[in-house]
């Protein structure tokens, strides 16, 4: 498994979650849990990846942090080093929600408003 791996499954799930291709972008960054780590972005959706408001004119949005899992995190859980590898990710539910229901604030969810979250 390696980091390949890991940008071919994110780019297959957010382009099935959102319907269509989503592209991904890998920035280095530091997790102790991971190595290497990373911090991806995805295409936006909010604009077709051509620069809005949002994605402050990159084309971009931030959704997560990602890496191999770090050998010394399998040795801590008992395991022989070396014999397991793979990745960890996570992101940000709300961020994604706000992509896939083209919500540009993402301050609403926290607002408390029920006419906005009735909608849902």
């Amino acid at each position: 498994i390696s980091v390949a791996n890991f940008k071919w499954m994110a780019e297959t799930f957010f382009s099935r979650f959102f319907g269509k291709k989503i592209d991904i972008r890998l920035r280095p960054s530091f997790f102790p849990f991971t190595e290497p780590s990373f911090e991806f972005d995805i295409s936006c959706t909010l604009c077709d990846a051509k620069g809005c408001a949002v994605c402050k004119q990159s084309g971009w949005l931030e959704l997560g942090g990602a890496g191999m899992v770090n050998q010394k995190v399998f040795e801590s859980a008992g395991y022989l080093r070396g014999k397991y590898q793979g990745f960890a990710w996570g992101f940000g539910a709300t961020r994604l929600a706000m992509m896939k229901y083209k919500i540009t604030d993402i301050r609403l969810f926290m607002s408390g408003d029920l006419r906005f979250i009735r909608q849902f």
